[in-house]
């Protein structure tokens, strides 16, 4: 009996935005194509996710759109190669940044973080690098900041106890860490004005966007932030026949991870294609077979 082809599913840590989308893919797959065989792997987040497509070490997973441009080109932190096995397959959403920090830290801004300790993600996790950039946008260096590497919710807990100060994630709402956070008192912070304007003209992979009020315990009102988009990413080597499966699978069973994932709900469907790395050509063919039918 032929046995199925594995496909190896990269996602991220609870706590996370990656984590409730891979797992809720990782289910559908399993229904939808019964016939490969789509395990998840826990990860640290968007960076450890290319690592390990790149190693060989994962077929298929999430990332960040600038974390995978970065990695494509070469200009990821301390890794000058390119990543020549990382393919595009779908833009799923815009994925907010969060920053939560004490109610009672005297955190009004960007710039009061200096000094302080915040929580910046799992090492290789795409928040870090995020985090990195809005602190420079406000002249903040890293060295100037008690950056801590830690998993989501451990930085929730850490939060309540007055172990941190603050927290950044970048993660589709509402996130189970921040809402742990803001339940115990946290306090979620708008990024916006003249650096943040100066920050997107230099990225442009960042984005405006609002975490509606209600949201989050304790968040009447709209958070302005910003936000970076979210793919599906795959191994150039992986099966033409088999990514084209799956990219189809995929929008086939978008109603029922939208009903589980709020957020890609608002999945822009004639932009999924638009990423900012080469397309898998499994992927690209279902594209070019969905414009036939037009």
């Amino acid at each position: 009996m032929r046995s199925r082809p594995l496909v190896r599913l990269t996602s991220g840590t609870p706590g996370g935005g990656f984590f409730p989308i891979g797992d809720g893919l990782a289910r559908a797959y399993a229904t939808s194509l019964p016939f490969v065989d789509v395990r998840l792997q826990e990860s640290a987040g968007s960076i450890s996710n290319v690592e390990a497509i790149e190693r060989g070490e994962a077929d298929m997973g999430l990332a960040f759109a600038d974390v995978a441009y970065m990695a494509f080109t070469g200009r990821l932190d301390g890794q000058p190669a390119r990543f020549e096995q990382l393919r595009g397959m779908a833009v799923l959403e815009l994925t907010p940044v969060h920053l939560v920090v004490r109610a009672d830290s005297g955190i009004r801004t960007v710039a009061d973080l200096r000094g302080r300790r915040v929580g910046v993600g799992p090492p290789g996790s795409g928040t870090g690098l995020t985090a990195k950039l809005v602190l420079k946008a406000f002249g903040i260096e890293s060295t100037s900041v008690r950056m801590e590497s830690l998993r989501y919710n451990d930085a929730a807990m850490r939060l309540r106890d007055g172990g941190l100060d603050g927290m950044f994630i970048d993660g589709s709402y509402p996130l189970e860490s921040v809402r742990n956070a803001t339940s115990l008192g946290g306090q979620l912070l708008s990024l916006g004005g003249a650096a943040i304007d100066q920050l997107r003209r230099d990225y442009p992979f960042l984005r405006r966007t609002v975490i509606p009020g209600g949201t989050y315990p304790g968040q009447p009102a709209p958070i302005h932030t910003i936000g970076v988009e979210t793919l599906l990413v795959c191994r150039r080597t992986l099966d033409e026949s088999l990514v084209h499966d799956l990219t189809r699978s995929f929008f086939d069973i978008l109603p029922l991870l939208s009903a589980q994932q709020d957020s890609l709900r608002m999945m822009d469907l004639d932009q999924a294609p638009a990423t900012p790395i080469p397309l898998h050509e499994g992927a690209a063919r279902y594209y070019r077979e969905l414009e036939l039918v037009k």
